[in-house]
């Protein structure tokens, strides 16, 4: 029940700000940079709105390719680790004259923004963590969770410092970059915990009580498992379409525990 609430509440999420994000995009990308700045600082703008379109584009790209065919699985989740990070360098090189800042028509963006870079990849890889991983006890995250969010926090402030142009924390523009670290900090957290864990399983024989899926034109498959190892009352675990198809109620089934890359506990049912 709390996996399914949690991606229910990520998927609002994701949806709100995919309509947000996709809004400010347009606006960030057609605004004239030509009349914000004079003349002789229009070639430097003229290449950091290419950048800005070329990053913005790829961000996109990455979350799609995560949301739609995450294959292969391992290569997409790293570049979707990665990609933020090499964002945030860019921004810092060239805090001068690209920043977070989102405009539209009443009020345009005195920079160009790379702000849907970094939103939209971290927002779809904070939900195929969600979606591909479960935690053994969902607490033991919170503490690197929130170290990386405090990183972060600290990291984005020193360049926006740096910035020629200041963001209110509680603006919508500095609630958008809180927005983005907390997202991008869970699901790096999560990725970075079981995507490179190399540790032996512990494994647990249970049995399969029944099975159920749910979605429309995108389903998701679930057994509902007797109790196995630190868990005492039968629960859902999210499976892979393949298992659900070949296992029936009443088969035997292992869960594997792994320990985590950053210590925190996690399994998964083959």
């Amino acid at each position: 029940m709390k996996k399914k609430l949690s991606q229910y509440i990520f998927y609002l999420l994701a949806g709100f700000s995919y309509i947000r994000i996709s809004t400010f995009h347009n606006k960030t990308l057609s605004t004239d940079i030509s009349k914000l700045v004079p003349e002789e600082e229009q070639g430097s703008s003229q290449k950091g709105k290419k950048l800005t379109v070329f990053l913005n584009r790829t961000g996109f790209g990455l979350a799609l390719w995560q949301a739609i065919v995450p294959y292969p699985h391992r290569f997409v989740l790293t570049a979707a680790l990665i990609f933020p990070l090499i964002v945030l360098v860019v921004l810092f090189i060239n805090r001068k004259s690209i920043s977070l800042e989102l405009g539209d028509k009443k009020n345009p963006a005195k920079q160009q923004s790379l702000f849907v870079a970094l939103a939209v990849s971290s927002m779809v890889m904070a939900l195929r963590a969600t979606i591909d991983y479960d935690l053994l006890v969902f607490s033991d995250c919170l503490v690197a969770w929130a170290v990386v969010f405090v990183v972060l926090i600290v990291i984005m402030t020193w360049i926006e410092n740096g910035s020629t142009v200041r963001l209110s924390p509680f603006s919508t523009k500095g609630l958008g970059i809180v927005f983005f670290v907390l997202i991008y900090s869970y699901g790096g957290t999560i990725v970075a915990n079981c995507l490179y864990d190399k540790a032996e399983p512990e494994i647990y024989h249970t049995r399969v009580l029944r099975k159920h899926m749910t979605g429309g034109r995108s389903y998701r498959f679930y057994f509902v498992l007797d109790k196995w190892g630190p868990r005492t009352k039968p629960e859902d675990v999210a499976i892979p379409g393949s298992l659900y198809r070949k296992t029936q109620p009443g088969d035997s089934i292992d869960v594997y525990v792994k320990k985590g890359t950053l210590g925190i506990p996690w399994y998964f049912v083959w």
